[in-house]
């Protein structure tokens, strides 16, 4: 696949939403990380929080990739199917420490592997959590490299981001968005057996 001209498309296709995408990105940072530094209850909502919120920033950048107008309410899209995506969100989170625990290598690769869950359930909200994980799973076998070679040519663009008193990083986390739900949409593309 042509990361360097998929990254060139997601870049175009959110020309016009890059406003909106930045302030759903910010959002959903603040309220990811916020409630973790109030109190020990904080990082319960926060773990509580993280699933849903991660649904809906894929249904949003979904819309903008399929040519619909997003909303800002995308954003909580996600908590509709919440037990579903709550234990996702815990499956995924606990396999990736476990693997992160005996070696950083194993890690990568569960993530990765699980890497499209989000943007299936978002897809197929009726699918059973189990059936989602399977089907990322799938999805990602011959493809983790690749995924990961997509992550690290933003890593540049996240350092000039810095540069630009941080406040460049909130324009490269909603390209980076695109540009793996456009990856997604490749590989769902290359063969629909997957779901």
């Amino acid at each position: 696949m042509d990361l360097v001209l998929l990254m060139q498309n997601a870049r175009l296709q959110l020309k016009p939403f890059w406003p909106l995408s930045v302030v759903v990105c910010m959002v959903y940072g603040m309220l990811i990380g916020g409630p973790s530094e109030l109190n020990t209850y904080g990082e319960l909502l926060s773990i509580l929080l993280a699933g849903p919120l991660q649904l809906g920033l894929c249904i949003y950048f979904l819309k903008i990739y399929n040519g619909n107008n997003p909303s800002f309410f995308d954003l909580f899209e996600g908590f509709k199917p919440l037990l579903n995506v709550l234990l996702v969100f815990i499956i995924i989170n606990a396999l990736t420490l476990l693997g992160l625990f005996f070696l950083l290598v194993p890690g990568i690769i569960i993530s990765l592997g699980f890497s499209m869950t989000y943007f299936i359930i978002a897809e197929h909200p009726e699918m059973q959590f189990n059936e989602a994980l399977e089907h990322s799973w799938k999805m990602m076998d011959g493809h983790k490299r690749e995924l990961f070679s997509l992550h690290l040519r933003f890593i540049p663009w996240y350092l000039l981001g810095l540069l630009f008193f941080v406040i460049g990083i909130f324009f490269v986390i909603p390209w980076h968005n695109l540009s793996i739900t456009s990856y997604y949409n490749a590989l769902k593309q290359k063969n629909m057996n997957y779901i």
